[in-house]
């Protein structure tokens, strides 16, 4: 019997020129794309890299400004505890006297030991908070908020804004005071100049400006002339720039300060990182598409065909297995927070393999407190030539690590906060899994959150905040929501977010006065992977707007009623809503304010009580549209809005002991 042995019939030269033709175009092909996507993500990194570096600069730009008025504050000082001022202090005893006085100090100005002190600019006097004299008229309802914070805290200063100019004031306080325990007060006025912000701009190398009142024709600038002459371009403009290089913020309502960071360090290393990628890409398709044009045209026998198609096929799968293989080294996971586009996938966290349970590269300083999901440390990152830096680290808790939903929910937090760069909202800094267990990092801050500000504000001073803190307090708040609230997608549509847990916890007052908004775990979001189960409520009761409390859907506005919620707590000292039980409390909010919760609003929380009782509306409709009709509504009642120095002064006077052991616990040797 004999066997037959079945042979294919011979490949056509036609059909062979045709697959070699489509394997080197299949090749050129992936080697473009996968070039293309190198490219973009390198971009995307040193994009973000540099506004974060440019987002950084505006702190020290305002850090030195507010040094400039501090140095104006301590000669002011001086002015105000010379002599002759000490003497007629003590006679002041009745209004005749301080008439008197008055008059007496408008002679000042031709004494040669005041000379110092009138030359510097226009100056007024006065007695504790109470105005006595003044070479600039004008500048008295500006001198008068110093002059009062001066009479208690020593000294004050400020950048304001007047008839398109730009003044930098400072108050200092004499140490004597007259029978009644009022001190002399001497303020003094300085025109800001571009001169003055040169060594600013010079010592941090960026490009500075100052707007007053929204006007460009009257901005004042400092530093490399394209630098700012793009700054010039970029104020009042809404289309955001090609390559990021400037940052925005209010140095004081009527002041905006812009600053400008060349990046060609940072694009220059993208182009050298991607310029090292394209030779290894384009090296692997090239093998691969040659030996499509093998097959296609290299001349073979019929009956080599076989033998042609078998080298050929592993050919590909070789090359194929070696391009596959780059791919995922070029997916390299960036060293700044991911941008918008960046996914995590809960799929992708739950199936880590061996390669994700390396070695934290997160050294653990001191434990800071753990809640029912994660674990929270301040914890610090080595590098290169004695590099450190803290950060807050926030850990999954072992036993959740294999609950998809509670992984989901980790991830859309990192997601969020990694997504969003504002100077008021703490950033997500890096998220990823290791020995330990999932992880988010974020951004340490020194400082304690509005509850402990209020706290301490009662059992220190007997008061709760002042009317010109909380202003500070509100509008802070109202940028970061106004930001989170206007986030799109990748198709440039609103996502809908929602913080949903806006309460004076999640408010941080740093030691430098700044403002800060956190804890984006439970946020509402269209482009969250994880969904809030229909009926379970999220939040904190004290401050939930009546619907969030029901359980139904939210939008903007319920973080709108939280913040009114938060400003009743500051001016008060205690949150509107009071419960036995956590049943009493949930129907409290679900309910909403009651008739006498709004009256108390109205006897306590003075100029502000109209704007808080319109947030506070039970109806989402009756509220303000959205953050910033807010805060111009805060605005437009008048009341003070405190700067960042008189944050600090009292993050000082409250918590000073205790922020100088924070910085010797969390001290990190090299």
């Amino acid at each position: 019997m004999s066997t037959r042995v079945r042979t294919w019939p011979p490949m056509s030269v036609t059909v062979r020129r045709l697959i070699g033709v489509l394997v080197a175009m299949f090749a050129l092909g992936v080697g473009a794309v996968l070039f293309s996507s190198h490219r973009k993500q390198q971009l995307d990194t040193a994009h973000a890299r540099l506004q974060n570096a440019v987002d950084a600069e505006l702190p020290r730009v305002t850090e030195n400004l507010e040094e400039l008025g501090a140095e104006l504050a301590r000669r002011a000082a001086q002015g105000a505890n010379l002599d002759a001022i000490g003497a007629l202090l003590m006679e002041v005893t009745t209004q005749s006297d301080v008439n008197a006085l008055s008059n007496t100090l408008a002679h000042f100005e031709q004494e040669p030991w005041f000379t110092p002190y009138a030359r510097v600019g226009p100056h007024a006097f006065f007695m504790g908070s109470v105005p006595l004299f003044s070479t600039e008229p004008r500048l008295v309802p500006l001198f008068t908020p110093l002059a009062e914070h001066a009479s208690g805290a020593s000294v004050a200063s400020a950048v304001v804004a007047l008839e398109g100019d730009l003044w930098l004031l400072g108050a200092g306080r004499s140490v004597r005071t007259n029978p009644q325990q009022q001190p002399a007060v001497l303020a003094l006025a300085q025109k800001l100049t571009a001169a003055q912000l040169e060594p600013i701009a010079n010592k941090l190398g960026v490009a500075v400006l100052l707007v007053p009142n929204g006007k460009p024709a009257d901005a004042i600038g400092a530093g490399p002339t394209a630098q700012l002459e793009a700054l010039r371009q970029r104020v009042g403009s809404k289309a955001a720039p090609a390559v990021p290089c400037c940052a925005r913020s209010d140095l004081k309502a009527g002041v905006e300060l812009y600053v400008h960071r060349h990046g060609t360090a940072e694009l220059r290393a993208a182009q050298a990182e991607i310029s090292s990628a394209a030779f290894p890409i384009f090296a692997v398709a090239g093998l691969l598409a040659f030996a499509g044009v093998l097959l296609a045209f290299l001349p073979r026998r019929a009956a080599a065909s076989d033998e042609l198609l078998r080298e050929t096929a592993a050919q590909l799968k070789q090359s194929q297995e070696q391009l596959q293989r780059l791919s995922q080294r070029l997916q390299v996971e960036p060293a700044v927070p991911p941008s918008d586009t960046t996914r995590f996938g809960v799929d992708d966290a739950l199936g880590s393999t061996q390669a994700s349970a390396q070695l934290s590269r997160y050294e653990t300083v001191a434990p800071l407190g753990e809640g029912g999901m994660a674990k929270v440390s301040v914890a610090v990152v080595r590098g290169a030539e004695g590099f450190r830096r803290l950060f807050v680290l926030k850990r999954l808790r072992a036993e959740l690590a294999g609950n998809a939903e509670v992984v989901s929910q980790f991830i859309d937090e990192a997601r969020l906060g990694a997504s969003m760069v504002h100077s008021n909202i703490v950033p997500v800094f890096d998220f990823g899994r290791d020995a330990e267990g999932y992880y988010l990092a974020q951004e340490y801050i020194l400082g304690r959150d509005v509850d402990a500000l209020i706290e301490a504000s009662k059992q220190q001073r007997g008061r709760p905040l002042e009317t010109e803190l909380v202003m500070t307090i509100a509008l802070e708040t109202a940028k970061a929501l106004a930001y989170a609230h206007s986030r799109t997608n990748d198709a440039g549509q609103r996502v809908g977010l929602v913080h949903r847990d806006v309460s004076p916890n999640n408010l941080m007052v740093t030691a430098r006065g700044e403002v800060k908004l956190l804890d984006f775990g439970i946020v509402k979001s269209d482009d969250r992977s994880s969904r809030t189960q229909a009926g379970v409520v999220k939040g904190n009761l004290f401050f939930m707007s009546p619907e969030q409390a029901r359980a139904l859907p939210v939008d903007l506005r319920s973080d709108l009623f939280s913040l009114g919620m938060v400003l009743v707590s500051a001016l008060t000292g205690e949150p509107l809503y009071s419960g036995n039980d956590m049943y009493e409390l949930i129907t409290r909010a679900g309910a909403g304010p009651t008739a006498a919760d709004l009256q108390r609003v109205t006897a306590q929380c003075g100029v502000l009580a109209p704007v808080i009782l319109k947030a506070l509306s039970v109806d989402p409709a009756g509220r303000y549209p959205d953050a910033e009709a807010f805060a111009q509504a805060l605005l437009a009642t008048g009341a003070r809005v405190a700067t960042a120095s008189e944050l600090q002064a009292l993050m000082e006077t409250l918590f000073g002991a205790q922020l100088a052991q924070d910085r010797q616990r969390f001290a990190v040797p090299a």
